[in-house]
């Protein structure tokens, strides 16, 4: 996610000349021959791979002629803010247990966090412009404590500091390069590890400073520059740190256990990879055509070695993954998150989508709240959407109306409860500002520990 707020910003520019300094000068080999030192991920697999999750795609959408969809891919009505609050308290909690917003007015997050609507924030620019850092820590200290008053685990603060040219929290935090840039400056002969790590640390301890406690980073899309790239915002080329999917993993991998230490959650992002996509993906649906075997041995290679660590979030990118699924996007696609992610992987750690307020999802034929159930209906756990005050209520519409209809799975749902209520609880709490009494900022379990039952999402 290069622009959370899509259709806010779209003033924002990357300014090339500053961002292409220092980024790596020789690239290094062609990342198809990585799949050669990839044994967990043999080219051999591919094809029952495939086959698997086509199986069953085609077992879990079969039905018979004249059936009603799989879910609605619009809410039949989109109900005002005040019928969502009012709504029944234990269909909110648990459909809020997956929810992170983005917001411009405090008083109506506040609202949502009352009424246990929503499991996290999302904290951005136009969040912290030309205020304080005490101001901010102390209005997301009074969510918190709320939070822990209601019996539940703290809020998910959630924020896009990649660094560089996405640094959404600077000021007030210090702006710092882009690690791309930061693994470009080291010299030959010395260690990559010390740099990423003092880097990492350093990242960390301002997100604390204002109580975030999941971050959307690292990029882990491969640096590869395919012909007649037109990505606009997304500006890949000078985010991604490498063409070597070894070298991505390392540098991602240490800068998440690094940020694990103070509780901070890292975000590997943009599963299936944008590294080939061409369009960009604030705007449009991307495309991925590239065969999956030769996925499995470069672009999935830092998303297989790093996505089971306890304490990363994987991101769903709003791409089309065409050997599995020809519509929909991986964000809310099950073949790909069901068949391919949970099924044929195994995979048991946090799913995110990108935001859902991205022209990607906004303009296609499902809609924000079809790409809600979907998402949510495949596996997904956690749902963002940036652009609130626009989408949250037709989001919300859907993912009721889903659960009131009996759309969603109850094996699928109750595995998503599992997964955010059993998130480790091993890392350290973030600690606050002295002589604050208040509730101490946790690690991103938020949703998971609700006290709701399993029932729908």
């Amino acid at each position: 996610m290069a622009d959370a707020e899509t259709f806010q910003r779209r003033q924002f520019a990357l300014r090339p000349g500053a961002a292409v300094a220092g980024l790596f000068a020789v690239l290094l080999a062609d990342a198809g021959n990585a799949s050669a030192e990839a044994p967990s991920l043999n080219r051999a697999a591919g094809g029952e791979l495939v086959s698997k999750a086509s199986e069953k795609l085609a077992r879990k959408t079969s039905k018979p002629a004249g059936a009603a969809s799989a879910f609605p891919m619009r809410p039949v009505k989109v109900m005002t803010r005040d019928e969502i609050l009012a709504s029944d308290p234990a269909t909110l909690e648990r459909i809020g247990r997956h929810i992170v917003i983005g917001y411009h007015s405090p008083a109506t997050m506040r609202a949502l966090v009352e009424k246990k609507a929503i499991a996290g924030i999302f904290i951005t620019d136009h969040n912290v412009r030309r205020r304080s850092v005490a101001d901010i820590r102390s209005e997301i200290d009074a969510l918190q404590a709320l939070r822990a008053r209601q019996g539940l685990p703290p809020l998910i603060i959630a924020a896009d500091q990649e660094g560089g040219a996405v640094s959404r929290l600077s000021p007030p935090l210090a702006r710092q390069p882009s690690l791309a840039r930061v693994l470009a400056a080291v010299k030959p002969g010395e260690d990559p590890k010390s740099a990423v790590v003092a880097y990492a640390r350093k990242q960390a301890s301002e997100l604390q400073r204002i109580g975030v406690n999941l971050n959307f980073s690292p990029v882990v899309d491969l640096k590869i520059d395919p012909k007649r790239r037109s990505d606009g915002e997304t500006q890949l080329r000078y985010r991604a740190l490498s063409a070597d999917p070894r070298a991505v993993s390392e540098a991602a991998g240490w800068y998440c256990d690094t940020l694990a230490e103070t509780g901070i959650y890292c975000t590997i992002k943009h599963f299936p990879g944008l590294g080939r996509v061409t369009l960009d993906t604030h705007r449009h649906t991307g495309d991925i055509k590239t065969p999956v075997m030769e996925l499995q041995g470069a672009d999935w290679v830092p998303f297989r070695e790093l996505m089971g660590k306890p304490h990363v979030v994987t991101m769903l990118a709003h791409v089309r993954l065409r050997e599995l699924d020809a519509e929909k996007p991986a964000s809310f696609s099950t073949s790909v998150i069901d068949g391919l992610i949970r099924t044929e992987w195994k995979h048991e750690g946090l799913l995110i989508t990108d935001d859902l307020s991205m022209g990607a999802v906004t303009r296609s034929g499902a809609g924000v709240g079809g790409a809600a159930v979907a998402a949510l209906k495949a596996g997904a756990d956690l749902i963002l959407v940036s652009f609130s005050d626009k989408h949250f209520n037709t989001v919300l519409s859907a993912l009721i109306e889903a659960n009131k209809t009996g759309v969603f799975d109850k094996g699928i749902s109750a595995a998503s409860h599992r997964r955010l209520t059993h998130v480790p609880a091993a890392h350290a709490p973030i600690p606050l500002p002295e002589k604050k009494p208040s509730s101490p900022v946790g690690h991103p379990a938020g949703p998971a520990g609700s006290a709701a039952k399993t029932a729908g999402p």
